[in-house]
């Protein structure tokens, strides 16, 4: 196999070379690690130089200075956005329970759930034992409280 050095890529790169010895280096490229190594360190060399041509002294600084505003940009505005989440979910939260929500579900949710037998159901997707056995021990506790009650 027939290698190529980085004069023949410089070459190859700026089109200097016939259509047949093209195609020849094109399929090696694609075998060939190393000569693909000496292709991009080839380029690197070239683009680095026209870089250095068009673009201005201090542009690596004015990129990075960018980056770093929109960083703190960005913060900002999580940061206010977060802040908001928390404000509204706390009035949310003050607005259920001043007006009594959280006590209703916690005494009518259990007796809803009952009589539409979703507890069976909650029960048999959240355990691996025996549902019908559980679903008896806790209407038989359910039934004991009811009666406690009305003593």
């Amino acid at each position: 196999m027939k290698h190529y050095d980085a004069r023949a890529w410089v070459l190859y790169r700026k089109n200097r070379i016939d259509e047949d010895q093209r195609r020849k280096m094109e399929d090696h490229l694609a075998a060939c690690d190393s000569c693909l190594q000496s292709y991009l360190a080839a380029g690197a060399e070239q683009d680095a130089r026209l870089a250095e041509l068009l673009l201005p002294p201090d542009f690596s600084t004015a990129v990075k200075e960018m980056i770093s505003a929109r960083k703190q940009q960005t913060y900002k505005k999580h940061r206010s956005r977060s802040l908001v989440n928390y404000a509204v979910a706390a009035a949310i939260t003050l607005v259920l329970m001043s007006s009594g929500m959280f006590d209703l579900c916690a005494r009518k949710l259990p007796g809803i759930l009952a009589e539409t037998g979703q507890i069976s159901r909650a029960i048999e997707k959240t355990t691996h034992w025996d549902a019908g056995r559980l679903l008896e021990n806790a209407r038989t506790q359910f039934e004991k409280l009811r009666e406690s009650k009305e003593e």
